[in-house]
């Protein structure tokens, strides 16, 4: 059995809320072995992965999101996603370059994760992520470290996005830019309707 296949078959290590659901597609790898640290809102469904590195992450669902099969979540930082938020399958969101950029450090880091596991210690350039409430991220698009993601908006299927997006936009492409504005709907929730 593989390094990571260990984590794996271990019971999911979270914080879940009521009526949420990791489906049997879903993957929760917590190498940091602390359930605080992942946190998922109430009446959210899971089918995608959950991935926090050993040096370091976090990620916080809100409530009333789903997050798609193939999806991956892999967070050296914090990662950050509000309530009602949609995240279609094979979506990514990193918060950080998942290997060092310099070839010999990358080549130890992979040394060590075959041999000894995720180290402890790494430097992968990490910058938070954050998904404001009520957004659409559309299937295949990729999310990179450092990006803010408006409320309302929507990331169309296929978008690398490497920049911030402003609220209630539909942004598109590689490089995503912004397609045009959304129009912002009335206010349909209360506070606590999560």
């Amino acid at each position: 059995m593989n390094f990571l296949g260990m984590f794996q078959k271990k019971k999911p290590n979270l914080k879940i809320g009521k009526n949420s659901k990791l489906y049997a597609t879903a993957k929760i790898i917590n190498f940091r072995n602390d359930a605080k640290l992942i946190e998922i809102g109430d009446h959210t469904h899971i089918r995608g992965e959950i991935l926090l590195f050993a040096h370091g992450g976090q990620v916080r669902i809100g409530d009333f999101c789903y997050l798609g099969e193939g999806a991956r979540i892999w967070s050296g930082l914090s990662i950050s996603i509000g309530n009602r938020v949609l995240i279609s399958h094979l979506v990514s969101i990193y918060d950080n370059t998942t290997h060092p950029l310099r070839s010999d450090k990358r080549h130890l880091h992979f040394r060590q994760i075959l041999e000894r596991g995720h180290p402890t210690v790494m430097d992968l350039g990490e910058k938070a992520v954050e998904i404001s409430d009520d957004v659409w991220i559309g299937s295949h698009a990729i999310i990179l470290r450092g990006v803010k993601i408006g409320r309302g908006s929507v990331v169309a299927a296929g978008s690398v996005v490497t920049k911030n997006v402003p609220a209630h936009t539909l942004v598109a492409g590689n490089p995503a830019k912004v397609v045009r504005p959304l129009e912002e709907p009335p206010q349909l929730y209360s506070p606590s309707d999560g």
